[in-house]
């Protein structure tokens, strides 16, 4: 296959360079990613400025085609479908993401809405994200858990049935456990993980005032009755959350079937 890779932690995370030396030898691999991090810059576009494309050239890119763009991982699907790439494209990748995208993460990640980019523009797509258990994981750690999760993802590609993501994509997110402790895969809904918003508030050198967001994770939907992402996934199970561009509301529509009608409200 032609398999394009992107991310939001940029070109230079090791989750996408481990993932692209893993396919390099089975597939052919182009690399379209930011040129730095857009953690959390959702589905956002770049508009009114240009964009700058750059190849890159490092050794874990070695025999693959490595462009940075100094726009989001949306953009970088764009350009690569539409722009930058001539030869058909069988399969986008996203990530793979440094933490998990579970629950409502989802709303804010730039690792899945750039595969939720690529349904729009008619390329089966796969976002992928590695949980990481709390701050200060060791970096040779971090290396082992991506280039898990890079051969796990290689494994899994040559079993999914492309034509099961016409209309969706899968995201998947890979537990913080060495693969013997892996309890299995499951199929799952969108859960809720919550944060707690914490405003830090300081002042700049000329008395203005600034803020700090930090999110802080609390545990509501670690222990949910219904069994989602975020259940399964703090179970110690990969997840796979099957996720539509289309958030039309279904059930608020009488009989399900999102047919238009009239709504009797004042205006």
């Amino acid at each position: 296959m032609h398999i394009v890779l992107t991310n939001d932690d940029g070109i230079h995370a090791y989750g996408i360079m481990a993932l692209a030396k893993r396919l390099k030898n089975e597939h052919t691999v182009t690399v379209v990613a930011p040129d730095s991090e857009r953690s959390a810059c959702s589905h956002s576009i770049t508009l009114g400025k240009p964009l700058s494309v750059r190849n890159v050239h490092r050794d874990e890119y070695d025999g693959i085609c490595a462009y940075s763009v100094n726009g989001t991982p949306a953009d970088c699907v764009k350009l690569a479908t539409s722009a930058l790439i001539e030869k058909k494209i069988d399969l986008i990748l996203s990530g793979v993401n440094l933490g998990s995208n579970l629950g409502t993460d989802i709303a804010y990640s730039g690792t899945v809405n750039a595969a939720l980019e690529g349904t729009i523009c008619g390329v089966p797509s796969i976002a992928l994200s590695q949980r990481i258990d709390g701050p200060g994981v060791a970096e040779a750690e971090l290396r082992r858990l991506f280039d898990q999760s890079a051969d796990i993802t290689a494994a899994l590609i040559g079993q999914i049935d492309m034509r099961q993501l016409k209309d969706c994509i899968y995201n998947i997110n890979f537990p913080a456990v060495e693969r013997s402790g892996i309890r299995g895969i499951k199929l799952c809904s969108q859960g809720i993980s919550a944060y707690d918003s914490v405003f830090q508030k300081q002042d700049d050198p000329f008395g203005r005032e600034f803020y700090w967001i930090c999110a802080v994770p609390n545990d509501v939907g670690y222990n949910e009755e219904h069994e989602t992402d975020v259940y399964w996934a703090h179970k110690g199970y990969i997840t796979i959350t099957p996720l539509a561009w289309n958030d039309t509301y279904h059930a608020a529509f009488p009989d399900e079937k999102c047919k238009s009608e009239d709504v009797k409200l004042r205006f």
